[in-house]
């Protein structure tokens, strides 16, 4: 059997049917580049690469070996899972050498942009020995689903916010030539994937101390609430959805949006509130998703009874303002999936990107919307403007855009931007572009009149896409009066029961917590002794892993991990640090984990307490 034969039979076995992938690649490979072969002056095989008339050495032609040997070694020791990532595998040495050297099992993805230099690579690597120690991912263009662009699904889970001190990267000799183009946006998707992870990290620990109020106090709201996926039965797919945000274009369309009323399904985001209703619009329903947004964007009387989009984590304060009809969609909170359980309908989810428009526009699209006309939906600093008039104040501050990020405009060829809307840009050429291939007859119009470009968009005036798409009367706020609760008036009692025992809940993961407590204590003391006693250590440990596991499970301890993401990022953080004996280890396994329980303890107290109080000042259980 070949080396080549016997690599294939090796990825087939990590990774089914890749060796079919590459047998049917070869039939079609890319002729851009010619892959030679030589020999080093040692007699080692060496690649060469032929482009344009021009040749690149993959090898060195002296010494094939040591350059490897040398980056290996300037990276230091390498901590259990860390990330390492490469462009290219021209120079076999480079993989074998790293995974020849590091002891601790890592994570390894390779990024190959061509299939010929990979099936070459195929021939001379021995697989066997490099995959059977760590964990190694292969990203080979050519070959079918392996496009570049679709890398972020495989990284994601590895590029974690923890794992970043940890991670090294590295683009072979001479790719960064050969394949320019590719090797900045192979670094670019690196670099997007980590920032996008640190951003939700970022987000996680801005809002932790809030997020878990908000959904105590927005929990009762629920008993009594209705499900996103309800709203398939009542809104017409045959007219238009109009997503209104509160870009500073909508300065200048906003009186057109009159025409649509009644003929579209006019959905806004809270910052669009205000304006809409001075201009004489009431929409058809608005969203509220932030943990954190003033009272006053929203403080209108006409909003009351507008049927509201809204999170579990959406600021409390806001959701007691409103009176209407609240509708909710699965988040994953595990106390809002227990009674989601309760409708017996399926499961509804709403695709974020971020920022309330984006939830919107997953919201329509998710219904059935045909036909989805954006307004107001920027995504840059238009006139030097963050966001409309009368949004925040009546007339908006203009700003210094002298160092702005710059994209490609609707209407003009760059506009400046901040870094959150140009993930919220980014988000939405990536879902609308999957939208369309799933549905074909999707059309997204964007009717914003400046901003930044959206790709696979129909860019009109709003005013065209109205006398367009708007052409059928309907009546939205009949639709809505069809609208019954998710959950039957038993369930609703039941539900309302479940709320109620909350504290209780956060009582009991107190109690848990200082029992494992006293449990890392106890291995605190075993590491203490001369001569540890290896059954005691490890018998220890078995039994705080069972205990954490149960607690784990509990909804109550769901929002006590949330609040302390902080904690949690220094436990993730430090699981990877490795002591030089069993003692050392042990005792610092007890020291970050006693601390982590008693704060545990202290928030799940704290906690406690608050569910007591804002079950005792909402109304929403009344009469349940």
């Amino acid at each position: 059997m070949t080396m080549y034969e016997k690599n294939l039979k090796v990825l087939a076995k990590y990774y089914p049917q890749m060796d079919e992938l590459i047998e049917n690649a070869k039939k079609d490979i890319n002729n851009e580049i010619e892959v030679l072969e030589e020999e080093s002056y040692n007699g080692e095989p060496v690649l060469k690469i032929k482009k344009e008339d021009r040749c690149f050495y993959l090898n060195g032609k002296r010494e094939t070996r040591e350059p490897a040997k040398m980056w290996v070694e300037s990276l230091g020791k390498l901590e259990t899972n860390a990330p390492i990532f490469m462009m290219g595998v021209g120079n076999w040495n480079y993989l074998q050498q790293l995974t020849e050297q590091t002891k601790e099992q890592i994570t390894i993805v390779v990024y190959e942009p061509s299939i010929a230099i990979f099936l070459k690579f195929l021939n001379y690597a021995n697989l066997e020995s490099i995959m059977k120690r760590h964990v190694v991912a292969f990203w080979v263009e050519g070959l079918k689903g392996m496009e570049l662009k679709e890398m972020p699904s495989v990284l994601k889970p590895i590029l974690k916010y923890e794992m970043l001190p940890y991670a090294r990267t590295l683009i072979l000799p001479n790719y960064d030539i050969i394949f320019s183009d590719k090797a900045i946006e192979f670094m670019k998707i690196l670099r997007d994937t980590a920032y996008e992870d640190r951003v939700q990290y970022n987000t996680k620990r801005s809002f932790s101390n809030v997020v878990g109020k908000n959904i105590l106090g927005n929990l009762p709201y629920l008993c009594k609430g209705y499900k996103s996926t309800q709203l398939v039965d009542i809104i017409p797919r045959d007219i238009p959805g109009i997503v209104v945000a509160a870009g500073p274009s909508l300065n200048k369309n906003i009186q057109d949006l009159k025409q649509a009323k009644g003929k579209a399904f006019i959905v806004a985001v809270d910052t669009a509130i205000k304006p809409l209703l001075n201009a004489g619009i009431v929409p058809d329903m608005f969203a509220v998703v932030d943990g954190v947004k003033p009272l006053a964007l929203i403080e209108k009387e006409e909003v009351k009874e507008i049927p509201l989009l809204c999170t579990l984590t959406a600021a409390n304060e806001i959701l007691r303002y409103h009176t209407g009809k609240k509708i909710f969609f699965n988040e994953g909170f595990q106390y809002a999936e227990r009674i989601f359980l309760k409708t017996g309908m399926r499961v509804g989810d709403v695709s974020s990107g971020g920022s309330v428009a984006t939830h919107l526009f997953s919201l329509l699209y998710k219904i059935g919307i045909e036909r989805i006309i954006l307004v107001g939906q920027d995504l840059a600093l238009t006139g030097n403007k963050s966001h409309a008039d009368g949004t925040f104040h009546e007339k908006m501050e203009e700003l210094d855009t002298s160092n702005a990020l710059m994209v490609e405009g609707n209407c003009e060829k760059e506009v400046p931007t901040r870094s959150d809307f140009k993930i919220y840009i980014d988000w939405y050429n990536m879902y609308i572009k999957g939208c369309k291939e799933y549905r074909k007859d999707l059309r997204v119009i964007n009717a914003t009149e400046g901003g930044a470009k959206l790709k696979n968009t129909e860019i009109m005036t709003l005013k065209e896409a109205i006398e367009r798409e708007c052409t059928k009367e309907v009546n939205i706020q009949e639709c809505f009066k069809q609208l019954q609760p998710m959950l039957s008036a038993e369930n609703q009692r039941w539900a309302a029961n479940y709320v109620r025992h909350i504290p209780e809940d956060f009582k009991e993961i107190s109690e848990e917590a200082q029992t494992i407590r006293k449990m890392y204590t106890k291995l605190a003391n075993t590491c203490k002794k001369r001569n540890i006693d290896t059954k005691e250590y490890l018998s220890i440990l078995k039994k705080i892993g069972k205990a954490i596991e149960k607690m784990d499970a509990k909804s109550a301890y769901q929002l006590v991990s949330i609040t302390l993401a902080d904690a949690q990022f220094i436990l993730k953080n430090e699981q990877f640090l490795h002591e030089d004996s069993v003692q050392k280890e042990g005792t610092e396994i007890a020291r970050k984990g006693i601390i982590y329980m008693e704060n545990v303890e202290k928030c799940a107290k704290l906690f406690e307490q608050v569910a007591k109080e804002v079950l005792e000042e909402t109304k929403a259980l009344e009469g349940l």
